[in-house]
């Protein structure tokens, strides 16, 4: 996997609201196609796939 438990990444699917947000990856799920699920943007479960994240500093959105 690309990214893990824990990892604080950032969003970079341009076509996304939360596109140069940052999150933390709080939960994998492999046999989904998009298997990273980042916690911090919002209450409801946000699920990315590899090429919609890159690894960014550890942040809250409030740090921004």
């Amino acid at each position: 996997m690309k990214f893990k438990l824990g990892d604080p990444v950032r969003i970079i699917a341009r076509t996304c609201r939360y596109f140069d947000e940052a999150g933390t990856i709080v939960d994998l799920d492999g046999s989904q196609q998009f298997p990273f699920h980042v916690a911090g943007l919002e209450d409801v479960p946000l699920w990315f796939g590899p090429d919609e994240l890159i690894l960014a500093e550890h942040q809250t959105r409030g740090d921004q």
